[in-house]
C-alpha cells in the first residue's frame, strides 16, 4: 500500500524549499512563507519516518534482513548524491581555469565550501554529524546524511526491541531525546544542520514513526466527505501559517508535531485537496522529489557563477548585498521585483525539468543497480536452514 497524497506533499515541499534557497529580489521572498520554507524539511523527516515503519515494520527481524534495508536505502539516496558531487566538481574546476570572471565573491576555486577536504565527508555521508564546521559543496545535502544515520538507528532499534509496547516507548524516547538536544544546543531553534542535525532527524523521524502508529489505531474511521474536506482545508492552512510565523524563532521548535499531524490527516485521503494531490502533474511531482531536492543547489551554483560573469561583461551590479548574521548575502536583482518574479518562475521550471531527467537516469538506474547486487548475493549466497529463514 502506498500513499499518493503524501507524494504530493513531498513534490510541493520539496519546490518550497527550492525557491526558499534561491536569493533573489522578487516578490515570492517578500512572504514570511518563503522565509520559513526551511522547515519543510522537517516535513520530509516526519513524513520518512512514516513511510519507512510502514514499509518495514516487522520486516527488518535480524541481522541480514537489517542489512537488506540499509543496502536498499544507501542505493536510494547515495547514486543522484554523488552524481551531484561531481557535477559541483566539475563547476569548480571550470571556475579554477576561467580565472576572476568565473569567481563568485572573489573567492579562489576549491576553497572555502568547496574544499576538497569536504569530499571524502560527503561521499561516505557523514557531513551533518560535526565532523564540518561549515557547510560544504551541495549544502542540502547535510539531511542526507543526517536521515541515514537515524535509519541505522531504526534498524538497531528493530533488531533490539521486539515487544510493540516497548517499540513504542523507546520510539517517544528517542522522538523527545532529538527534541532535547536541539532545544538545548541548537542556536537558531530547529534551524540546525551540520552540527546538530541527526538530532533534529531523530526528531522528525521517530516523531513520524509514532504517526503511523496512530494512524493504524485508527485505520477503521472514516470521515464523511464534508468533514474530510474541512479537515483537510483546516490542515493546509495550518501548515501556512505556521511556516509563515515560524521562521527563524522558538515556535519552529514544534514544526515535526504539526506536519506529524498534517500526515496523519492526509493518510486518509479524504477530502478534495487529497484527489488534487493525487493526480497525475502532483504525483510526479512527488516521484521527482528527492531529484529536485538534491539538485536545486546546483541550478543556484550555476545561475550565480552565470550572473558574476555577466556583472563584468555589463559593467553593471546584478547582485545587492544584505547584511546576515555572521557575514554578507548577495541577492539576484536583474530588475525590478516583476523580473525577478519571471527568473524565479525559470528556475523552478529548470529544476522540475532537471530533476527529471536525474529521476529517469540517474536514480531509478542507481536502485536498479543496487537492487540487482541485492538478488544476485542472495542467489549466491549458501541456502539456510529452514528454522534461520523463518528468523
Amino acid at each position: 500500500m502506498r500513499f499518493p497524497v503524501l507524494d504530493g506533499w513531498r513534490g510541493l515541499c520539496a519546490l518550497c524549499v527550492a525557491l526558499y534557497h534561491l536569493h533573489s529580489i522578487d516578490h515570492f521572498h517578500m512572504l514570511n512563507f518563503v522565509h520559513g520554507s526551511y522547515l519543510f524539511v522537517d516535513f520530509f523527516f516526519v513524513l520518512s519516518g512514516f513511510v519507512i515503519v510502514h514499509a518495514y515494520s516487522g520486516r527488518i527481524g535480524g541481522g541480514a534482513s537489517a542489512g537488506t534495508f540499509l543496502v536498499r536505502r544507501f542505493g536510494r539516496v547515495w547514486p543522484l548524491h554523488a552524481a551531484v558531487l561531481l557535477a559541483f566538481v566539475a563547476l569548480e574546476c571550470v571556475k579554477a581555469v576561467s580565472g576572476p570572471s568565473g569567481g563568485h565573491a572573489g573567492t579562489a576555486a576549491f576553497t572555502g565550501t568547496y574544499a576538497p577536504s569536504a569530499l571524502v565527508s560527503n561521499l561516505a555521508l557523514v557531513h551533518a554529524l560535526g565532523v564540518e564546521d561549515q557547510w560544504t559543496w551541495n549544502i542540502p545535502s547535510w539531511s542526507i546524511s543526517a536521515e541515514f544515520f537515524v535509519y541505522i538507528t531504526f534498524a538497531i532499534l528493530c533488531l533490539t526491541v521486539r515487544r510493540p509496547s516497548v517499540l513504542a516507548v523507546a520510539m517517544v524516547t528517542l522522538a523527545v531525546a532529538g527534541a532535547l538536544v536541539v532545544m538545548r544546543f541548537s542556536a537558531n531553534h530547529i534551524d540546525t544542520s551540520i552540527d546538530y542535525g541527526y538530532f533534529r532527524c531523530l526528531y522528525g523521524f521517530f516523531t513520524g514513526c509514532l504517526v503511523y502508529r496512530l494512524y493504524k489505531a485508527a485505520a477503521g474511521w472514516q470521515l464523511p466527505r464534508f468533514a474530510g474536506g474541512l479537515t483537510e482545508a483546516g490542515a493546509l492552512l495550518a501548515v501556512v501559517a505556521f511556516v509563515s510565523a515560524a521562521g527563524g524563532n522558538a515556535l519552529s521548535l514544534a514544526a515535526p508535531l504539526l506536519f506529524g499531524l498534517v500526515v496523519w490527516v492526509f493518510a486518509f485521503e479524504a477530502g478534495p485537496v487529497s484527489r488534487l494531490l493525487a493526480t497525475s502533474p502532483f504525483q510526479r511531482l512527488g516521484a521527482w522529489s528527492y531529484s529536485i531536492y538534491m539538485v536545486h543547489a546546483l541550478l543556484i551554483a550555476v545561475l550565480q557563477k552565470g550572473t558574476t560573469v555577466m556583472q563584468g561583461v555589463l559593467g553593471r551590479p546584478l547582485f545587492v548585498e544584505r547584511e546576515v548574521q555572521g557575514g554578507s548575502d548577495r541577492l539576484l536583482s536583474f530588475g525590478d521585483a516583476w523580473v525577478m518574479d519571471l527568473v524565479s518562475g525559470g528556475y523552478l521550471l529548470a529544476v522540475i525539468v532537471l530533476s527529471a531527467l536525474t529521476y529517469r537516469f540517474i536514480e531509478l538506474p542507481g536502485q536498479a543497480m543496487v537492487n540487482g547486487l541485492l538478488v544476485r548475493s542472495r542467489k549466491a549466497a549458501p541456502a539456510s536452514p529452514p528454522m534461520a529463514e523463518a528468523a
